[in-house]
C-alpha cells in the first residue's frame, strides 16, 4: 500500500518534471529526439498525475490529496494548452468541493477563479465573466457572515 506521505512527495516530484518539462529556456529549435524525450516525459508526468487521483479516490472522503490531484493534473493540462481536459479536471473538482462543503462555501470561489481564468484563455470570455461574477457572489456572501463562534 503506497503512504499517503509518498504520494505527496510523489506529486511534488511530478509536478518539478513537469515545470521542467514546460519551461524550457533553450534559444535554438528542440530536435527530434529531445521533443521525444519531452512528450515521454510530460505523458509519464500525465500518467503519475492520473495514478494519484485513481489512488486518492479510494482513500477516505473529503481527501485533500484528491483535490490537489486535480488541481494538479488542471494545471498540466493547461500548460499544455489542452483546455477542454483542464476544464474537465476543474468541473471534478467543483463537484467534489461543493458535495462537502456546500455550493457557498469560499473554497469554491476559489475554484471558480482559477477555473475563469482557464477559459479566459481558452476565449471562453461569456464562461468566464459567469464563474468570476459566482465566485464574487460567494465571497461577498461569506464576508457578511458573522463569524463562528
Amino acid at each position: 500500500m503506497i503512504q499517503p506521505f509518498s504520494l505527496l512527495g510523489t506529486l511534488l516530484i511530478l509536478l518539478l518534471l513537469l515545470t521542467a518539462c514546460t519551461h524550457q529556456h533553450n534559444r535554438r529549435p528542440p530536435s527530434p529526439q529531445s521533443e521525444q524525450a519531452t512528450k515521454a516525459k510530460a505523458h509519464n508526468a500525465e500518467q503519475q498525475l492520473l495514478d494519484t487521483i485513481h489512488h486518492a479516490e479510494s482513500l477516505e472522503p473529503g481527501n485533500p490529496l484528491l483535490l490537489s490531484s486535480l488541481y494538479s493534473l488542471a494545471d498540466f493540462y493547461h500548460d499544455r494548452k489542452e483546455y477542454d481536459k483542464a476544464a474537465n479536471q476543474y468541473q471534478r473538482a467543483l463537484q467534489i468541493k461543493e458535495a462537502s462543503s456546500g455550493p457557498e462555501h469560499s473554497d469554491i470561489a476559489a475554484i471558480l477563479k482559477r477555473y475563469a481564468r482557464l477559459l479566459q484563455e481558452a476565449k471562453r470570455p461569456t464562461e468566464a465573466a459567469n464563474l468570476l461574477a459566482r465566485a464574487d457572489a460567494i465571497l461577498a456572501q461569506s464576508s457578511h457572515r458573522p463569524p463562528n463562534p
